[in-house]
């Protein structure tokens, strides 16, 4: 049974968005490895291209599996490029949770998105310890955010992405977590159906950030899927 775990972060933030989860599983004997994307965090000066997230996410995998393939986690941006980076090396992981990210984005929609996101980042700090509180907004804000050119780069390179066929190549067991009042909720099922050993799980509370929200009952359930993926 593979105790290793890499988690993949969102848009405009940084690895430090798994802070609290990653100081309660640490604290339960797992081993965690938080990447940050290319334009994100410690590389915020690196342009974000696609493959390089990709790219990233192959290398962070590596690292983790001296004990055997690691789970894999996404959420939001991170979850779509999980996604990804799994049906291109499924041998990869022990399983993968796709949290936050089951809409499949058109170009469109993900210049859309990349919009607002932009437009809510220019009210600063507020707005956010507003929606997350200020313990999930330290953590969001750690390492900083990303500027606006990773933000196009990001919302443009999923958008070319197919992630039901993605998921169709996934042979690990599959989680789709979403937060009860999630934004990218509306292909779950759809999801759900397109990965041959899948599973949907929609939380009882929380919107789109929840891990950072709901962070003690958020990590409570990631464990309890981890270790459900590991009995089969």
């Amino acid at each position: 049974m593979s105790k290793t775990v890499v988690l993949v972060h969102g848009l405009r933030t940084s690895s430090s968005m798994w802070d609290l989860q990653v100081e309660r599983l640490t604290q339960r004997g797992w081993r965690c490895v938080t990447p940050d994307l290319p334009g994100h965090g410690d590389r915020k000066d690196e342009a974000f291209t696609g493959d390089a997230a990709i790219e990233t996410i192959h290398d962070a995998l590596l690292e983790g599996s001296t004990e055997g393939p690691p789970h894999l986690i996404g959420c939001s941006l991170g979850g779509m490029l999980a996604i990804h980076a799994a049906s291109e090396r499924p041998e990869l992981i022990s399983s993968l949770v796709a949290a936050g990210c089951s809409t499949q984005p058109s170009r469109r929609a993900a210049a859309v998105y990349g919009q607002v996101v932009t437009w809510f980042d220019r009210g600063g700090e507020k707005p956010l310890r507003r929606v997350l509180g200020d313990e999930g907004a330290d953590a969001y804000l750690r390492k900083g955010r990303a500027g606006f050119d990773a933000i196009a780069a990001g919302v443009r390179a999923v958008a070319e992405f197919d992630l039901k066929a993605d998921l169709a190549k996934v042979d690990a067991p599959v989680t789709i977590l979403n937060g009860h009042l999630d934004q990218f909720r509306g292909q779950e099922r759809r999801f759900a159906r397109a990965a041959p050993r899948s599973r949907l799980v929609v939380l009882g509370y929380g919107t789109h950030m929840v891990n950072l929200t709901h962070p003690g009952p958020y990590t409570d359930t990631l464990e309890q899927l981890l270790l459900d993926a590991d009995v089969g």
